[in-house]
């Protein structure tokens, strides 16, 4: 029989009263080192965005989402460290604020790592249902994840507490599928552009290495927080969430610097930080100017006469004419 609802701000009946989540000594060391770490690391990150918000010059997309993703990091761990402490009580707008930090984490992620593969993609078509193909799919999987995470949390009956159990660790792992295919993308994108454009693979070929190593760290992340949801403390594992995400952006903005290398070296003209490029092949115009020149019956005769003389023949500047050849058309030559 369904009873009336126990937490605060809360109006839905549950299944039996709430039972408050059980902390031991041995959860909040854990849950401590993650959340040292994401302050210690927040740091280093938060000082890596300065650096990339000054390079940008503006406020862009980019700097948006970097700062955005930061923020949300800080935001998350905090609360969930404050939760485990009991220092905030159990409620609805507790877990919806966590769950919807959550949602914000993977978005803002994901969005950075769309920007930096639009940035080399030529076709706008492709850079559209990139970005909102993925923002399509991410949002998909977070409703379902506020249907089931958030009555589960609220312990509305048991049914949803059995289907979070799995379906948490499925949508985890199709995060971890989404981002592996965009970073896949993104590597094959970039030897795609070395080669075609004069085979300079060669030299950007221990840069490439470094990142596609770089990504494979990134994945991991993914893979710690999967793995952390086997601790006993199913909220202990959320406090790895920051942790995670904040290393992950810290990898991004890392690679911006293999981007920009590779986009100017291959004929796009990039501004900083931003996924907006103009793609032109420099070339260089060449002006040929031809001189035809009439000579009469006289003229060959005092040619001749001249000899090894240093004279030389005046032109009639009536007879000649100049013919200009240009071996580009006007629109090629406008863009030098």
């Amino acid at each position: 029989m369904p009873v009336p609802p126990t937490l605060p701000m809360m109006y839905w009946p549950t299944e039996k009263p709430y039972e408050l989540l059980e902390v031991t000594t041995r959860d909040i060391k854990i849950a401590s080192l993650a959340f040292g770490w994401t302050l210690g690391f927040g740091y280093f990150t938060a000082c890596h965005a300065v650096r990339e918000t000054r390079r940008s010059g503006r406020v862009n997309t980019y700097v948006i989402l970097i700062w955005g993703e930061l923020f949300v990091c800080l935001i998350f761990a905090t609360i969930c460290w404050l939760y485990l402490t009991r220092d905030i009580p159990p409620s609805f707008w507790f877990f919806f604020s966590i769950l919807t930090t959550w949602a914000l984490q993977v978005h803002f992620l994901l969005q950075i790592i769309v920007n930096r593969l639009c940035i080399l993609l030529s076709s706008n078509e492709k850079r559209n249902w990139l970005r909102w193909g993925t923002a399509a799919l991410i949002t998909a999987i977070n409703i379902s994840v506020y249907s089931i995470w958030l009555p589960a949390k609220l312990q509305i009956n048991h049914t949803y507490h059995d289907v979070n159990i799995w379906w948490d660790r499925v949508e985890k792992c199709l995060y971890l599928i989404v981002d592996g295919a965009l970073n896949w993308y993104f590597v094959k994108t970039v030897k795609d552009r070395l080669v075609i454009h004069g085979g300079i693979l060669k030299k950007y070929d221990r840069l490439v290495r470094f990142n596609t190593w770089i990504v494979w760290i990134s994945l991991s992340m993914d893979v710690l927080i999967i793995t952390m949801m086997s601790l006993r403390n199913n909220f202990v594992y959320m406090q790895f969430h920051p942790v995670a995400y904040i290393v992950k952006l810290n990898i991004e903005m890392a690679m911006g610097n293999l981007i920009t290398k590779v986009a100017r070296d291959t004929g796009i003209r990039v501004t900083e930080g931003d996924s907006s490029a103009d793609f032109q092949t420099n070339s260089m115009s060449v002006q040929v100017q031809v001189n035809r020149q009439q000579f009469t019956v006289k003229d060959d005769i005092e040619l001749s006469e001249a000899g090894n003389s240093n004279w030389v023949p005046t032109k009639d500047p009536s007879n000649s004419s100049s013919v200009n050849v240009e071996l580009f058309t006007r629109s090629e030559k406008n863009k030098v």
